[in-house]
């Protein structure tokens, strides 16, 4: 049984855009890993395929507590750009040269931080019965085609980044409001 569930997984891995290791570190992600967590040091490095800007004032990395009651409690960390970049990667096995990448280095700011730390006092002083995190990427809206994305994330300097999405594609057409689609 545990190798149909091994294959079950390595299946619905390859068809997803997380990687394994990713789902494996998620899973033991605890109580105990929330509250480790160095808000100074949180930070998110986000690779894209086209020059599509984000939208920094809507993008946030959001903490969610579930209450015994069965509330859920947001707390949404705001970011700000510290670094951005381009470069160059090899095309791939069956085609020569090479294809542009855009990189932002992205962290959480004063807010952000505060909104982790506000987290943590919830987690140590109260009674939750999980806690949960996100990634809430919002492209520009100039953005007029899909894009593949790469997204990966740092809690603490010490272990460094870790991979959340790997080539991701992203289509603008998520990310309209009913209205502006009618309008299209």
């Amino acid at each position: 049984m545990k190798r149909w569930i091994g294959i079950c997984v390595l299946l619905l891995s390859g068809c997803m855009s997380i990687p394994i290791s990713t789902l494996v570190k998620m899973a033991s992600f605890d109580r105990e890993a929330f509250l480790a967590l160095e808000p100074e040091a949180i930070a998110m490095r986000i690779t894209l395929d086209k020059p599509a800007p984000l939208d920094l004032s809507e993008t946030r990395l959001e903490f969610t507590a579930v209450m015994t009651d069965g509330m859920e409690r947001l707390f949404p960390g705001s970011v700000e750009q510290q670094d951005y970049r381009q470069f160059e990667v090899d095309a791939g096995w069956f085609s020569r040269g090479t294809e542009p990448r855009y990189q932002y280095f992205l962290v959480l700011d004063e807010q952000g931080q505060e909104a982790i730390r506000t987290f943590q006092r919830l987690l140590a002083e109260e009674d939750v019965v999980s806690g949960q995190f996100r990634v809430n990427l919002q492209p520009s809206k100039a953005l007029k085609e899909p894009m593949t994305a790469t997204m990966e994330l740092q809690f603490d300097q010490q272990s460094g980044f870790f991979t959340l999405l790997d080539e991701a594609t992203i289509d603008p057409k998520d990310y309209l409001d009913p209205d502006e689609e009618e309008a299209d």
